[in-house]
């Protein structure tokens, strides 16, 4: 017989606190980094889908709860990391990573987008014809009268801001200076041939065509983005030019929102370097 101590049946092995901390910080690292990229899918779809109004889903839930979510994500990340450095065994350490990652990689998502926003004009009407732009009719603008908040369509003498010191300039000018590329698309088709391969670029760009008709020369259609189903309204007008051929104008306009981050004037260029193949 022995004089050894009798160890009870429910004494814990030495760092079994520790350990059991490290591992239910791992679980909420973990679940942070699987719940923050749903709420911005969930944020942007649930917009998209007339779940919630676009102003809920962008700013509430995206560049609200989103924006605590991603700095909870990266300072549960930094924490998991170095729990699995300092308690052993050293396992687990990917769940900080993984964590650490979506945090940074949402922030820096953040940031570059600020700084797309930052470098370009705050407009979101854009058109090849500045003095004389393409106008809108029929359903388009029975659509715009419902929707709360919409943007006017008024180009000529619209201003935008220019900074916190700087008077606002007409939106036209800040077009001009920011996208010289964007003017009037000279073809030498017939403007009956034009309309109709520009009917078929509209279609081909996923636009919903509202209305068209050929003898005016005239197409009006509406893009709608993926992310918070956010629509822009188009406007093509092909008229025959001076001396023979056709001379095709686009206008885009968000429907909603001050800054397009340049998605109008990219719509497009990308349709008359379509339209030009």
């Amino acid at each position: 017989m022995t004089n050894s101590a009798i160890i009870p049946s429910d004494a814990k092995p030495s760092g079994y606190k520790r350990r059991k901390f490290r591992d239910g910080l791992h679980r909420i690292a973990l679940l942070a980094a699987v719940i923050t990229p749903l709420i911005f899918i969930a944020a942007a779809l649930g917009s998209k889908f007339g779940i919630w109004d676009w102003s809920f889903g962008l700013g509430t839930l995206s560049q609200g709860v989103g924006v605590k979510m991603l700095a909870a994500c990266a300072g549960l990340g930094v924490l998991s990391v170095l729990a699995t450095l300092v308690i052993r065994p050293r396992k687990g350490w990917w769940i900080g990573i993984l964590a650490l990652a979506v945090g940074a990689a949402g922030f820096a998502k953040g940031a570059a987008t600020q700084k797309t926003v930052m470098s370009l004009p705050f407009i979101h009407d854009v058109s090849t014809d500045t003095q004389n732009p393409p106008q809108f009719t029929g359903s388009i603008l029975a659509e715009r009268a419902k929707v709360k908040g919409v943007n006017t369509l008024d180009y000529i003498g619209k201003k935008a801001p220019t900074g916190k010191d700087s008077p606002p300039k007409l939106v036209s000018a800040l077009q001009t200076q920011a996208y010289p590329n964007v003017r009037p698309l000279v073809l030498s088709g017939e403007a009956d041939v034009v309309f109709g391969k520009a009917l078929g670029a509209a279609k081909a760009m996923g636009w919903s065509v509202k209305d068209h008709e050929a003898a005016a020369g005239v197409i009006e259609a509406t893009a709608t983005s993926f992310w918070y189903g956010f629509k822009d309204d188009v406007s093509i007008r092909v008229k025959p030019a001076e001396g023979g051929g056709s001379i095709v104008d686009v206008r885009s306009v968000s429907r909603v929102g001050t800054s397009d981050i340049g998605a109008n004037a990219a719509r497009i260029i990308e349709f008359l370097e379509k339209l030009s193949e």
